[in-house]
C-alpha cells in the first residue's frame, strides 16, 4: 500500500507542477509558471500512460500490494480505447469502494489529463470529502474547477485556494494561483503580494524563481 501511494503521489506532484498553469494562459505575459504552461501538452503525453496504467492495475488487482511487483507493461501498446477502459474500470471500482482516497486521486488525475474537467472536478469532490484538510487536494480541485469555469479562478476556486493557504501558508502553488486570481480581476498589487512570498520559498535562480521575479516586475510596472 505504501509503495502504491508513494509512487502515485510522486507522479501526481510532478505532473501537477508541470501542468498546473493552464489557468494562467490568458496572462502569459505576467502570470507565474507561464513557461511551464506552454509546455503542458508535451508533458501530458509523457505522463499520461504511467498514472493511467497504475490506475488500471489498481482497479484490476483490487490490492495495492500487487503494484509492488507488477508485470511488465508496454505503454506504447496502449491505445485510446484501452485507456478509456482503464479509467471506466477504476470509476466503477470506486462506486463500490467510495472510501478509497488513493483511487479517487488517481481517477481525478486521469480525467484531468484527458481534459474531462467536469468529471475530474467530481472526483476531486469525493477526494476532498475524505481529505478535507489536504492543501494539495484543495489546490488541485481549484485548478480543475477553474477549467470548468472558462479558465477563471473567481468564486469557488479562489475560496478553495484560500482554504489551502489556511492549512499551509507556504503552499507555493496556492500562492501562485492566488496572485493569478488577483491579476485576473486587475489587482496588480494583490498579485504581487503572494508572489513575493514565493520568492522567499524558492531559489532565486530556479526556473520558478526567475519566472516569479519576471512576473512581479511586470505587475509592478503595470501599477505605475
Amino acid at each position: 500500500m505504501i509503495v502504491f501511494i508513494t509512487t502515485a503521489a510522486a507522479m501526481l506532484a510532478l505532473a501537477l507542477f508541470l501542468v498546473l498553469p493552464p489557468l494562467l494562459r490568458r496572462e502569459t505575459g505576467t502570470a507565474p509558471l507561464a513557461n511551464a504552461a506552454r509546455q503542458r501538452w508535451p508533458v501530458v503525453l509523457v505522463v499520461l500512460a504511467v498514472p493511467l496504467l497504475s490506475g488500471f492495475l489498481y482497479a484490476l488487482l483490487g490490492n495495492p500490494r500487487g503494484l509492488e511487483a507488477p508485470p511488465p507493461v508496454q505503454a506504447a501498446a496502449v491505445g485510446p480505447d484501452q485507456i478509456e477502459a482503464m479509467v471506466a474500470r477504476l470509476a466503477a471500482k470506486l462506486k463500490a469502494q467510495p472510501a478509497d482516497a488513493a483511487g479517487w486521486r488517481m481517477l481525478a488525475r486521469s480525467y484531468e489529463t484527458l481534459r474531462r474537467f467536469e468529471l475530474a472536478a467530481d472526483a476531486y469532490r469525493h477526494l476532498l470529502a475524505l481529505e478535507p484538510e489536504n492543501a494539495d487536494v484543495l489546490v488541485d480541485y481549484a485548478v480543475v474547477l477553474g477549467m470548468t469555469l472558462d479558465s477563471k479562478l473567481a468564486g469557488e476556486p479562489v475560496r478553495l485556494i484560500e482554504r489551502a493557504l489556511a492549512i499551509d501558508a507556504n503552499h507555493v502553488q496556492a500562492l501562485a494561483l492566488l496572485g493569478s486570481a488577483a491579476l485576473e480581476r486587475g489587482d496588480h498589487a494583490g498579485a504581487v503580494k503572494p508572489w513575493k512570498r514565493i520568492q522567499a520559498l524558492v531559489p532565486a535562480e530556479s526556473e520558478m524563481g526567475r519566472s516569479i521575479a519576471d512576473s512581479i516586475a511586470k505587475a509592478e510596472a503595470a501599477q505605475r
